[in-house]
């Protein structure tokens, strides 16, 4: 009889423990979640800085360029993606080196971290390559 009674009694130890474990096993899950999407943005404007500095090396104006880039992070939204190429078009020269920029402001969705981290995170990736 004495074991039966420890038995129910501990039916609501296990409710307990996961009323406890709960929101921080829920809050690991989304800034892993977090996590992967900016680290997804960052991969894809690192890969739209490479395309578009070898697009500049070889002899396509910033226009093209731009709207490359524009292409390749049409997944962002556009309106907090920012292109930087220097030299401009008309004076590259070959043997130059031309460095595309770009730079992304990755709004956190999960407000807790964004309580710990500052918000939006600044994304920014720079490629350099010569001109072909």
């Amino acid at each position: 009889m004495q074991v039966k009674k420890i038995v129910i009694a501990q039916k609501g130890q296990a409710l307990v423990e996961t009323a406890l474990v709960l929101p921080i096993i829920i809050l690991i899950l989304a800034g892993i979640m977090d996590f992967g999407l900016l680290f997804n943005n960052y991969l894809v404007i690192a890969n739209a800085a490479r395309e578009g500095a070898r697009s500049a090396a070889v002899g396509s104006s910033d226009s093209s360029i731009n709207s490359l880039i524009a292409s390749m992070t049409a997944t962002l939204d556009q309106t907090k993606v920012k292109i930087t190429i220097a030299p401009v078009d008309s004076s590259r020269k070959k043997g130059d080196e031309v460095t595309v920029t770009v730079q992304y402001d990755y709004t956190l969705i999960t407000p807790v971290i964004s309580a710990i981290i500052p918000n939006p995170v600044h994304v920014k990736t720079k490629t350099v390559m010569r001109v072909e």
